[in-house]
């Protein structure tokens, strides 16, 4: 049985070739007009199949069969080691082999169990956020972990007016690097879901760095929101 990853493979043939997301889409379906797989299956399995794409690690399956190299922008080609390098992963995000990253700081287990606790809270009291925000939701299809083709936005939400708000979490200290991040966000969902509304972002950490802060100074339509951690100790009783 001809899989996704088999019929990705079977249009990204040549080497060099870059090919759109779009392109893959109508080369697949001119392939198999039955359409086997939804629009949106495709764009995720690209994400996972790309060696660098910085939302492959939500598809570590796909990730250890990656063949595809991500030019940004729902752009793909094959992937070439000598060209492109050497590029791992875990959990905390992917990096080129023997160069340091910009972005996110890696805190281990622990900080990717904070943030996944963060989301789990912010998506329960998403008006202690935002008084008026609601988690958007359309065919069945909710605004958490909402996979796109530039990434998988953290919480998207929709604020008393109906216009469109990016959500991105950081357990502890948000860098510079998350800016981009957003942004790809925002206007993905400008372009593919807003129909006109307005699009903004917040970014929610426990606390920023100054070229984060700097760079938002420059984005009206972006703000930083910090969470407070707070330890509570009772007695426990033995008897």
């Amino acid at each position: 049985m001809v899989t996704c990853v088999d019929a990705i493979r079977e249009v990204i043939r040549e080497p060099g070739k870059i090919y759109s997301t779009k392109e893959v889409i109508d080369l697949i379906y001119q392939k198999y007009p039955e359409r086997p797989w939804k629009e949106s299956t495709i764009r995720c399995h690209l994400i996972g199949l790309s060696v660098n794409h910085p939302s492959c690690i939500h598809y570590p399956t796909l990730r250890r069969q990656a063949f595809l190299f991500s030019l940004g922008g729902g752009r793909w080609r094959l992937y070439d080691p000598e060209k492109d390098g050497e590029w791992v992963w875990d959990r905390t995000g992917v990096r080129l082999v023997g160069e340091e990253s910009e972005g996110e700081e890696v805190h281990g287990e622990a900080s990717i169990s904070l943030e996944s606790d963060l989301e789990d809270y912010i998506v329960r009291n998403l008006d202690q956020v935002e008084e008026g925000l609601t988690l958007y939701s359309e065919g069945g299809k909710l605004g958490r972990q909402y996979a796109t083709d530039v990434g998988r936005i953290d919480v998207l939400a929709r604020d008393r007016n109906g216009d469109f708000v990016v959500i991105e979490l950081k357990a502890g200290t948000a860098k510079h690097g998350v800016i981009g991040q957003i942004l790809s966000y925002m206007n993905w969902v400008r372009r593919n879901l807003a129909s006109g509304r307005k699009v903004r972002g917040i970014i929610i950490a426990e606390d920023f760095d100054d070229k984060l802060k700097y760079a938002v100074r420059e984005i009206p339509n972006v703000t930083l929101k910090k969470y407070v951690v707070k330890f509570e100790f009772h007695d426990e009783s033995v008897s």
